[in-house]
């Protein structure tokens, strides 16, 4: 992986930092290798908020994914890094593990500080394609924890897996093979490498794609848990399809979109037959759960 050669820096309201955060980590372009955000040290309430990319981006561009979601746009300060440092593992090392049910997500660093029950989850900071520390994350983890409580699946995939951590969470749980997407192929290996950290390598199927759109994916379906932690508008163009690759009886997690945007995507898979039965908002991030 390439190392990170510049950052952005804004300060943001402390209230309303983690809004800035979570849209910068959402992004596929300008796509930051790692975020960070930390008090000043004053009395003034603010946010020093960073992100670090591996090339120069565009301040225009970074501002516009604020305002295309409502928010103001900010004084934005890029800064060049020392490359003798690794500063996207020195700045994954600076957040904190999360507990979301019974998984334990954290950076090699953190590994002992896992609780002898929970299910660890490592994501390693030179690995990092998003830290894990999102809002929709944590609200998979937790619905995906909820679903793995009341039953047993047999064959999971997990649309648009990022880093593979939530492959690798129901893999630990189920301990048979979960299919693992993403339309980036270096995502998926990510996701190889991950399973191989997380010791379920032999349980994680990487497999580039867009949708179900692969002949492995339409040989498997349908699949009695779809998790997709993707966006809002890519999430209702798929309704239909995920409709088709579903079994009856069978649980989908949804997240990727906004609370206020909860509703509109809820719309296009209830109008498929799904029911929704649970919905988490988690840092103005929601995760819905539906049955079919």
């Amino acid at each position: 992986m390439e190392e990170a050669k510049f950052y952005v820096q804004c300060i943001v309201k402390k209230t309303i930092s983690e809004q800035y955060a979570n849209i910068i980590e959402q992004a596929t372009w300008p796509e930051a290798m790692s975020i960070t955000w930390f008090e000043t040290h004053d009395e003034s309430q603010e946010w020093d908020l960073r992100a670090y990319y591996e090339f120069v981006p565009k301040i225009d561009e970074v501002n516009k994914l604020f305002t295309d979601q409502g928010l103001a746009p900010l004084d934005i300060k890029i800064i060049s890094l020392d490359q003798n440092t690794n500063w996207v593992a020195e700045s994954l090392t600076a957040l904190a593990p999360i507990q979301a049910g019974r998984f334990f997500l954290h950076g090699q660093h953190d590994k002992e500080k896992c609780p002898k029950s929970a299910i660890s989850l490592q994501i390693d900071a030179n690995l990092a394609f998003g830290t894990g520390h999102h809002g929709t994350t944590k609200g998979c983890l937790i619905a995906l924890d909820k679903l793995l409580h009341i039953g047993a699946y047999k064959n999971a995939i997990d649309l648009g897996t990022g880093t593979g951590l939530l492959a690798i969470a129901a893999a630990k749980v189920l301990k048979n093979q979960v299919i693992a997407t993403d339309i980036d192929p270096v995502a998926t290996l990510i996701t190889k490498e991950n399973a191989i950290i997380n010791n379920v390598s032999n349980l994680i199927k990487p497999i580039t794609a867009k949708g179900f759109n692969h002949p492995e994916l339409r040989k498997s379906a349908p699949y009695d848990l779809i998790i997709a932690n993707i966006l809002a508008k890519p999430l209702t163009t798929m309704a239909v399809d995920i409709r088709k690759n579903i079994t009856s009886g069978g649980s989908l997690i949804l997240s990727g979109l906004l609370g206020t945007q909860a509703n509109w995507v809820s719309a296009y898979f209830k109008a498929q037959g799904f029911n929704e039965v649970d919905r988490k908002i988690i840092d103005e991030w929601a995760t819905l759960i539906f049955t079919i």
